[in-house]
């Protein structure tokens, strides 16, 4: 029972990770299409044409996180990839953003200005979100790697605290048992002077 219940579970393992892989390939495969179709996207259409594929970015962001964070390696080093892999985020949005069109034939100087700070602030928004992610990330990892050191800790003391009373409980038989093999003996006769 216990065999099959395994072979389920490595199934199952199996299965998710190729559900992630193929996740991430069909995010590859839209945001490809995607970035065709913003290569010719006029500023004025920057927030329907920059969404879609800010929102990629953002979920392979978050999945890295999450993957990164589950690894034991120290808080700090993990904190350092994230980082990195932040700036990536940033400056794939950013490379995003300048691919759209300022001159549009279209529209008129101030609604193309109005579109620019409109796209530019919905950017922003991105980067707060995933700051925001990698932030948590990071004091819930360095959280739970505190609470991991001093449960250890708590559980060496508690050992130490368990051999030391061990130790007492055989003390006492000692004192007992040689309590007993003295049996004549009498308490005035310790007594000074």
């Amino acid at each position: 029972m216990k065999k099959s219940l395994f072979i389920i579970g490595i199934i199952l393992t199996l299965i998710m990770q190729s559900v992630t892989a193929f996740a991430s390939a069909e995010d590859d495969k839209n945001k490809a299409a995607l970035i065709k179709i913003l290569d010719s996207a006029q500023m004025s259409q920057c927030q329907s044409a920059l969404t879609p594929i800010y929102d990629i970015e953002l979920k392979q962001f978050m999945e890295f996180l999450e993957k990164n964070f589950q690894n034991k390696s120290s808080t700090s080093s993990l904190t350092n990839i994230a980082i990195a892999r932040y700036q990536d985020f940033k400056e794939n949005l950013n490379n995003l953003f300048a691919k759209v069109s300022i001159n549009g034939s279209n529209q008129s100087y101030l609604a193309a200005q109005n579109a620019y700070v409109l796209c530019a602030n919905i950017k922003n928004e991105y980067f707060s979100q995933a700051k925001k992610t990698m932030i948590d990330h990071i004091k819930k990892t360095a959280a739970v790697k505190t609470t991991t050191i001093m449960l250890e800790k708590y559980q060496g003391i508690n050992s130490k605290l368990r051999d030391m009373n061990t130790s007492i409980s055989q003390m006492y038989g000692y004192f007992m048992s040689f309590n007993k093999m003295l049996p004549g003996f009498i308490e005035q006769c310790l007594t000074s002077g």
